[in-house]
């Protein structure tokens, strides 16, 4: 389902809303022409529905808002619209842009076993959930590193137990945490007193205006994923990197300045 929303006002403003809902679910992500294994690899190709699931690259809600406002000073505007070229040159011209889009997380599957290979002797089965069990995230702090299961790591990684032979494990039962950014831009107009139809354009261009970091990469080392079938039973803790964000989604702060002639 998309809805899309745009408006244009006489007053130099135009703005554009727009919402998508979605569901993917495959077997495998990847092209089915691939040559090697990885998204469009399948664990068990006798029981391929065993990880029917939501699409590696599954969104479920895409916003997005964008404007363009061309400020109301100068001449010809609502504010000075009488002003001499000198005034103007300071106070008019003046362009401000942006967008906003926020999404829903990707889908997480269950970690890998303990390098068992129960299934295929090329690749690893995921563990298989033995209760119930939400993603929790934590920031982290000087000396803890943020987390997905942060709330509590220990019956998190209590909650999983090793793929039996012929199991493919869980696929993409999680979801990352979403993400959000905002870019914008300023514009400054100047027309050449020589000629109406030679501008020159300043622009300050701005991405990710308010520098939000949200966690995407995981630690997919297997030694953090060390699980056995027992962990429940033996009250096994789990390793310090297990659960561990390494990256983040998107980039820090970016600015830029450009210059750009017309005619």
């Amino acid at each position: 389902m998309t809805i899309s929303v745009r408006q244009r006002f006489r007053n130099n403003l135009t703005w554009d809303f727009n919402y998508t809902y979605s569901h993917s679910l495959d077997d495998a992500s990847g092209l089915q022409t691939s040559g090697t294994y990885g998204s469009a690899f399948i664990v068990n190709p006798i029981r391929q529905r065993d990880w029917y699931a939501s699409s590696d690259f599954d969104i479920r809600h895409i916003i997005n808002f964008n404007f363009i406002y061309q400020l109301p000073f100068g001449r010809g505007q609502y504010v000075a619209h009488d002003i001499g070229r000198g005034l103007d040159a300071l106070i008019g011209g003046w362009q401000l842009a942006g967008i906003v889009r926020w999404n829903s997380g990707l889908p997480l599957g269950a970690p890998f076993d303990d390098a068992r290979w129960a299934t295929n002797w090329n690749v690893q089965s995921n563990t298989s959930l033995i209760r119930p069990l939400q993603p929790c995230v934590t920031k982290g702090g000087a000396n803890t590193a943020p987390k997905l299961f942060g709330c509590d790591t220990t019956f998190a990684y209590q909650s999983f137990r090793n793929a039996y032979p012929g199991e493919s494990g869980a696929r993409n039962i999680f979801r990352l945490p979403g993400y959000v950014v905002m870019d914008a831009g300023l514009t400054k107009t100047f027309h050449m007193p020589y000629s109406e139809k030679h501008q020159l354009l300043l622009r300050w261009e701005v991405f990710n205006v308010t520098n939000t970091q949200h966690f995407g990469a995981l630690d997919q080392s297997r030694s953090g994923y060390g699980l056995r079938s027992d962990v429940l039973v033996r009250n096994r803790k789990p390793p310090t990197n297990w659960s561990n964000f390494t990256g983040i989604q998107g980039t820090p702060r970016i600015m830029q300045l450009g210059v750009r002639y017309e005619f």
